[in-house]
């Protein structure tokens, strides 16, 4: 079975066109007259998003799993950079969350509340990968279905 870049890649590049026609027509109206988004741009920017985040998981998916996917069962690894890691991710997130707290309390504005927020969401996400990668092993199987399903 072969894991290919390509699709990923198209994705992207299609990603970013989306993104530069949502940017231009927005840029291209005056900002006075309506400093908002339109319907269609929304939605230039929701696909072009969600293209974005496809392409991204795949050129992961090609840089963690290679080009040829093999069937078969993976053991976890932990090993001491990966125990590192999730240590140091760990108390990066702990720092963060003491930060949002207190930004909370002391009524910071939106915008930093944000970016910790998102910071937070985004080491998390890390630290539950390196959690799989440690404790969790792979298995890849592809047998036929036989549910019934035509495809």
């Amino acid at each position: 079975m072969d894991n290919s870049p390509r699709l990923p890649t198209v994705a992207f590049v299609t990603a970013a066109i989306l993104g530069l026609i949502a940017g231009l027509s927005y840029l291209g109206r005056e900002i006075a007259e309506v400093p908002f988004l339109s319907e269609i741009e929304i939605g230039l920017v929701a696909i072009a998003f969600t293209l974005g985040i496809f392409g991204i998981q795949g050129w992961i998916g090609v840089a963690v799993e290679g080009r040829e996917l093999r069937p078969g069962f993976t053991r976890p690894r932990l090993t001491d950079p990966l125990s590192l890691a999730i240590v140091a991710f760990s108390l990066l997130l702990l720092g963060i969350a003491i930060a949002l707290a207190l930004g909370i309390v002391w009524g910071w504005g939106p915008i930093a509340l944000g970016a910790l927020a998102g910071a937070g969401s985004l080491i998390l996400a890390m630290l539950l990968i390196f959690y799989k990668e440690a404790f969790v092993g792979d298995e890849a199987r592809f047998d036929d279905r036989e549910d019934g399903v035509p495809w």
